[in-house]
């Protein structure tokens, strides 16, 4: 098939959907599939040489209007290249563009993330403040919102993957979308990505490096956005666990990502943690952490479906996440990790990290954890997508068709 791909920024180094962008636009040509990629960025050397790239300009002096110029961008980009060469069997969608066949909404709705993300401040007037203030903000909310709608009009005849059935009902209920447009096809990841020439070389290094034994408990964490993925709630479940039971098995605390660190370390600071938490930020070689830790924790506010969780199962890494994790979906409780009802549910999180301290059980959920892992194989992944992809009506064939003098009511552009 002739399939095309837009996403704004390519580059794995910057998160899990870069990542499975780059991973899907690899599988797909070592299928023999020609693929053209419209970005405005992108990492040569993530992606295949056989891939096309088109570059989209990178317009406007703030990130929303960059968001916004690169989804009407790329929508005339994707006009001209099926006038000058041939339509798209399949143009797929990811996050902010609306001129796609098949969208696979990656960071899910906005609506109900906004819903999610106001968890995080008590019940009454600071809530609800957070949710005007986003709803009310022209430059970024009102971006995104003008973007969702033209990408979940009724007229067109978009198809839509749902990373997990958390994402299919919030599509549903907070979208309208008709169940029978939507195929729930779970994240994949590329588990070899994650090998390491040495793992206990790897993992003593890196103890090494932190001032930890072997026989130390650690735990990992890895996210860009450290808020919305609960570590100040992880933090204050740590603090209390040791307040309640100053006897109890210390656990270390890796911090990996490209988060904001002064006001963690403040954080850490203040609930009596330094010794323990351990603030790496950005780790270039994240996956020598995968096998420095013991068991991965990512109690996240909303997030559509982790690829992070299914990378730490494919180490072994047994995972504690949180209902609001569409990842969590796959999770059977104690078999290889637990899912607790919230980020904020300490109780319960102290729960799961005292399970976690049990040698000869969470050795058992590591097994398990890996075979859990690697089942998220992008070879099944990308074969539930080339199904959906085979039966849509391509909107660039229909425009095609309409330059050749048939009316569609196909191709027509956003504006503001």
């Amino acid at each position: 098939m002739r399939l095309a791909i837009t996403f704004q920024r390519v580059d794995p180094s910057k998160g899990g959907a870069e990542t499975y962008v780059a991973d899907l636009c690899g599988r797909l040509i070592a299928r023999g599939h020609e693929v053209t990629l419209f970005a405005s960025e992108w990492d040569q050397s993530a992606l295949p040489r056989e891939l096309i790239c088109r570059p989209i300009a990178a317009r406007g002096a703030t990130r929303s209007r960059r968001t916004w110029n690169f989804a009407n961008d790329s929508h005339r980009a994707l006009l001209v290249e099926l006038i000058a060469r041939a339509p798209f069997d399949c143009v797929l969608g990811f996050i902010n563009t609306y001129s796609q066949d098949v969208l696979v909404p990656q960071g899910g709705v906005h609506e109900a993330s906004l819903v999610a993300n106001a968890m995080r401040f008590p019940a009454g007037w600071r809530r609800a403040l957070y949710m005007a203030s986003k709803r009310l903000n022209p430059k970024s909310w009102g971006v995104y919102r003008r973007i969702e709608r033209a990408q979940y009009d009724p007229a067109r005849s978009t198809r839509f993957v749902a990373v997990s059935h958390m994402v299919a009902r919030d599509l549903q209920q907070y979208r309208g979308v008709a169940p029978d447009r939507i195929r729930v096809i779970p994240n994949a990841i590329d588990a070899d990505r994650l090998r390491v020439a040495d793992p206990a070389a790897s993992r003593r290094a890196i103890r090494e490096k932190h001032g930890l034994a072997e026989t130390d408990l650690a735990a990992l964490f890895v996210a860009h956005n450290f808020r919305l993925k609960g570590l100040p709630p992880l933090l204050e479940a740590l603090a209390k666990r040791s307040r309640n039971d100053p006897s109890v098995r210390p656990i270390h605390l890796f911090v990996c990502g490209g988060g904001k660190l002064p006001p963690m370390r403040t954080l850490v600071d203040r609930l009596g943690l330094a010794e323990t938490v351990h603030l790496v930020g950005f780790a270039p070689s994240v996956k020598d952490y995968f096998h420095a830790a013991d068991f991965f924790v990512l109690p996240s506010y909303y997030d559509p479906c982790s690829l992070v969780v299914f990378e730490a199962l494919a180490c072994g890494l047994p995972v504690i996440t949180t209902a609001k994790n569409g990842a969590g979906e796959l999770i059977t409780e104690g078999r290889e990790g637990f899912v607790v009802p919230s980020p904020d549910d300490h109780e319960a999180m102290i729960a799961a990290l005292e399970h976690m301290t049990r040698d000869a059980a969470r050795r058992e959920m590591s097994r398990h954890a890996i075979e859990l892992g690697r089942a998220q194989s992008f070879d099944r992944h990308v074969d539930q997508l080339l199904d959906l992809c085979e039966g849509v009506d391509s909107w660039t064939k229909a425009v095609n068709q309409k330059h050749r003098g048939v009316a569609v009511g196909s191709g027509r552009e956003v504006r503001a």
